[in-house]
């Protein structure tokens, strides 16, 4: 079963190439509202994927490139020149993809608000530092570490990370005795799981656990 997904770029300076910019000056109300709920609703699968999201962000990741990004569990992104952020407020615009929603949740309401009313876009070494990226990784080994780095979360149990990474984004904005019960219903059903009860017997026999997602 596939339990880890990677998103990366077939563009060489370019994680998403992002949005026509002359083709949403032309959009009327009705057509810029259906292309900001497409968006919206693509980006919303992500989280909801009881699988693992990696972001192999290669090179610039503006506007609906960082959003996509930010819908995903991690972000890697390659060292150098490329720039990461929402810039949508320096063209008079709003982002329209989930940026003003993900973007306080990841880096705090301080750094985002900051971030969203400027316009701002950053470099690697920034984006790091407050949170927006999780690891920057050497260009000429980008994705050959992104590849190893999925293949160890792929060697874990899948099917509980599936049900902590459901449990997390189900919970995180519900009040705190609700989200404990959405733990404890994830927790239950995961006990069911052949990862548990192997990880469970490979501890108490000292060897290896082998897991096979199911």
């Amino acid at each position: 079963d596939v339990t880890v997904v990677v998103i990366a770029s077939a563009l060489e300076k370019a994680f998403v190439a992002g949005a026509d910019i002359k083709e949403m000056a032309s959009m009327d109300r009705a057509a810029s509202e259906a292309f900001s709920k497409l968006l919206q609703e693509a980006n919303n699968l992500l989280p909801r994927m009881k699988k693992v999201v990696i972001a192999a962000i290669n090179g610039h990741a503006l506007g609906g490139g960082c959003e996509l990004a930010m819908a995903c569990d991690y972000r890697l992104m390659k060292k150098g020149k490329a720039l990461i952020g929402l810039p949508e407020a320096t063209l008079g615009i709003l982002p329209g993809a989930g940026g003003t929603q993900r973007l306080p949740r990841l880096v705090g309401l301080s750094k985002a608000m900051d971030i969203l009313l400027r316009g701002k876009a950053m470099g690697p070494e920034e984006a790091l530092a407050i949170g927006l990226v999780d690891r920057l990784i050497e260009p000429e080994a980008f994705m050959d570490e992104v590849m190893n780095f999925a293949s160890l979360l792929a060697s874990g149990a899948g099917k509980a990370m599936g049900y902590i990474k459901a449990a997390v984004y189900e919970g995180i904005d519900l009040p705190m005795e609700q989200a404990l019960a959405v733990e404890r219903r994830y927790g239950l059903e995961n006990l069911g799981t052949h990862d548990a009860k192997e990880g469970l017997v490979a501890f108490a026999e000292k060897r290896k656990p082998n897991f096979l997602s199911r």
